[in-house]
């Protein structure tokens, strides 16, 4: 499926230069990008261009991320390259173009399906979003999966994670385990109560006498808002990717933001996960006893999973098939669907889109085409489940 993804030049994640994927790879893509590795596996999966545009939407991510803060504005635009009008895209080029937030003149009777993600689930605009798409689109891509996760029309909000791609991302990081866990953030957050960085080292020193073992956490968000640094942090996300790689336990606890989604990282380079029940994706991906209900739970439930070879390798059995599932073969399904849809409405006839990111990604799956009708029904299923996230 031939793929654009396209974001404004204010936002901090993702690729800070326009590239096609042809000129680079899992690995070099990285070198335009700092802070965290958002969509970097659903890039690799879709092998997508990246264009970045004009900031045409100010809203309350881009207050809280750049224009709230002096000097962000400026250093953003002196690093940022390859900035294109959107009228430059080549949207005819694509099967598939999705933006990060609803800000592209959508054109009328093409083909090209058109998605958006909403970067901050907390802004005014996701909640309008999970009502109708805006702006024209025919995909609002919820990726707190609270909307209905069938496609039944166009236009419509859908359930939709961040793609995962284990596969690729085992290859980009072979790292070999050590009898280590990466913490959340969040847990040295809630544990010390503080955003000081004296406090989050003894935190992490007393969670390793109650873990037994070297906890590890790489994040500079206790010392600047979104990870921003001027100049940048090229390559960042990498450095973040491989540490994460090498640890055998990620421990996903603590504060309650957002649907979990570094979780998702971890599992995809192979970590056996400990989740929190009351995030999506950790209900989504976690072995049911690798779930913990509170942070009391935590110690006995990381020592009972350490002790047990057998627990060891069936939960990483279960995590790499909810992985293939519900986040890649499910949204894969639900893309090709939706522009078939949309292909037929316009009288083009129903498209297979069988090029060559296709079969990649597909061969991605385990050559397995995915089967519509259970995969949206286990979905459905499981993210009915999911309650909604509290606080922000």
């Amino acid at each position: 499926m031939r793929t654009a993804i396209v974001k404004q030049v204010l936002d901090v994640f993702g690729p800070w230069r326009s590239l096609r994927w042809t000129d680079t790879n899992p690995r070099r893509i990285f070198d335009f990008w700092p802070s965290k590795a958002f969509m970097w596996e659903m890039t690799c999966l879709l092998e997508a261009d990246w264009y970045i545009v004009p900031q045409v939407l100010d809203y309350g991510y881009t207050r809280q991320a750049v224009l709230n803060h002096p000097g962000r504005k400026e250093a953003i635009l002196r690093h940022a390259q390859g900035i294109v009008s959107p009228d430059q895209i080549p949207f005819s080029e694509y099967d598939l173009v999705i933006s990060i937030d609803p800000i592209l003149p959508v054109p009328t009777n093409s083909t090209t399906l058109f998605a958006y993600y909403m970067q901050e689930h907390w802004d005014a605009l996701y909640t309008e979003s999970r009502k109708r798409p805006l702006a024209g689109y025919d995909l609002f891509l919820d990726h707190l999966l609270e909307a209905p996760a069938k496609l039944s029309t166009l236009p419509q909000p859908v359930a939709f994670p961040y793609m995962r791609a284990p596969r690729i991302a085992r290859s980009a990081f072979p790292e070999e385990k050590a009898n280590a866990a990466w913490v959340d953030w969040r847990l040295l957050c809630t544990l010390s109560l503080s955003d000081d960085e004296a406090a989050w080292a003894a935190a992490k020193k007393r969670l390793e006498d109650y873990l037994g073992m070297p906890a590890v956490c790489l994040s500079n968000g206790n010392q600047s808002q979104f990870g921003f640094t001027d100049p940048p942090l090229w390559g960042d996300p990498a450095r973040y990717l491989q540490a994460l790689a090498r640890c055998k336990y990620y421990v996903g606890m603590g504060l309650i933001h957002g649907a979990g989604a570094s979780l998702g990282d971890a599992a995809a380079l192979g970590c056996l996960c400990i989740g929190d029940v009351r995030k999506a994706y950790h209900r989504l991906i976690c072995h049911p006893d690798c779930l913990c209900p509170d942070l009391l739970q935590l110690p006995a439930t990381v020592k009972r999973l350490a002790s047990s070879p057998q627990l060891q390798a069936e939960a990483l059995r279960w995590q790499d098939e909810k992985l293939r599932q519900l986040f890649l073969e499910q949204p894969l399904a639900l893309l090709h669907e939706a522009h078939a849809m949309k292909s037929a409405r316009l009288g083009s006839g129903s498209s297979e889109i069988a090029s060559r990111a296709s079969r990649e990604q597909l061969q991605e799956a385990g050559d397995r085409r995915p089967l519509l009708r259970r995969a949206h029904a286990l979905f459905s299923s499981l993210a009915g489940q999911v309650p909604r996230p509290r606080g922000c």
